[in-house]
């Protein structure tokens, strides 16, 4: 008995036929986001091409569809999975990001300003080409602001794409930039970090959430490579750069009520701390390098490299004022996580061994010796 004939099975679609400048167009995208070969991609960012009035509807697919799933598998990968608890309407919430917060709340959402970036580095030498592009900061969305982020380091070992790219103000202030290389995007000798209190709540404050692991990372490769830095000057603006950028972080988290979102502040420390350091942890390059004309910008610059481990007086604050919160106050429940997150990370202790790193590098303000002077500074906490 023979079955009834069906239906014909439709043929599968086959590729998808784009213009060759679309085509780069799409492979610079995927190298910007990690998912190319990047002296493949470097080369098309250098190059220039004849750039079409505009985009068929095939390639803005194309486009449309990387963003999406490079952003959010990038965001999955670097803690998105991991089963925390953050804070939610100030209330700890437990689980991976997909349970935390409705997909309303963390869906990203990109703006033509993406689109017009791509347009340009496909057409255009990036290096040295006249024409002109940027995007107003104030006009880009949480998912253009991860996305920038991302192509910024996709071109970091380029130098002269990055300078380009540092001058424009969609990079310059950039809040994700700046809580990773905050001496890159300033020259300043006063530098002056961008508000980050976007990025305390709503959809920004979800992609923070994921980056915690990230941003740990990030600044400890930083802490752990001061030792080679042998400049003076290079040494006292990253600090500078440094302290700023994390003073203006941790008073907008303060002020949302996301102390949740400085972990990554604690557990840089955390790791950091694990045994006692001295000073010349940070500041062995600096000896080795020369020293300045006068003490005075000696002791900026070894100020300056422990600006990290000065971020511990504000988490202490923090501290001290979650365990004054009572049961029936209303950050209760936010305070109690603070705590919690705080003795995981054996806050006391590492609060204990920064500080005496920082006195040991700071004698005009501790009355102890100066590190390096042939003095033996001693780290150790009292008792």
């Amino acid at each position: 008995m023979t079955r009834p004939a069906g239906p014909p099975t439709p043929a599968p679609d086959g590729p998808k036929a784009v213009s060759r400048f679309e085509y780069n167009l799409v492979c610079v995208l995927r190298f910007l986001l990690g998912h190319f070969p990047a002296d493949r991609g470097l080369q098309l960012v250098r190059a220039a091409a004849a750039r079409p009035p505009c985009l068929s509807a095939t390639a803005a697919d194309l486009v449309k569809d990387s963003l999406a799933k490079a952003c959010v598998l990038f965001l999955v990968r670097a803690g998105g999975w991991r089963d925390e608890r953050f804070l939610r309407d100030r209330q700890p919430a437990g689980g991976r990001a997909w349970d935390r917060w409705p997909s309303d709340e963390r869906a990203l959402s990109f703006s033509g300003h993406v689109v017009e970036f791509l347009l340009w580095a496909t057409a255009e030498r990036v290096h040295e080409t006249g024409a002109s592009w940027d995007a107003p900061p104030a006009e880009l969305t949480a998912a253009d602001e991860l996305f920038f982020w991302l192509a910024f380091d996709a071109c970091r070992a380029d130098g002269d794409l990055v300078a380009v790219l540092r001058r424009k103000a969609a990079f310059r202030q950039n809040r994700l930039l700046w809580l990773t290389a905050p001496a890159e995007l300033t020259d300043d000798e006063e530098p002056a970090p961008p508000d980050f209190a976007l990025w305390c709540a709503g959809t920004r404050a979800v992609v923070l959430e994921c980056l915690q692991p990230v941003l740990t990372a990030r600044w400890l490769r930083s802490e752990r490579a001061k030792g080679q830095v042998g400049d003076w000057r290079r040494m006292r603006h990253q600090g500078r750069a440094e302290a700023a950028t994390l003073a203006a972080f941790l008073d907008a988290a303060h002020a949302a009520g996301r102390t949740d979102l400085a972990r990554f502040v604690l557990q840089t420390n955390s790791v950091l701390f694990r045994t006692d350091l001295a000073p010349d942890f940070w500041t062995e390059g600096l000896a080795a390098g020369g020293s300045p004309g006068r003490l005075a910008d000696r002791l900026d610059a070894r100020r300056a490299a422990l600006a990290v481990p000065r971020q511990m007086d504000t988490l202490s604050n923090w501290q001290a004022a979650a365990r004054g919160v009572g049961y029936f106050d209303d950050d209760y429940a936010a305070s109690q996580l603070w705590k919690q997150t705080w003795e995981a990370a054996d806050g006391d202790a590492v609060a204990a061994r920064a500080a005496a790193a920082v006195a040991a590098i700071d004698p005009l303000r501790s009355g102890q010796p100066v590190a390096g002077s042939g003095q033996q500074a001693d780290p150790t906490p009292a008792g």
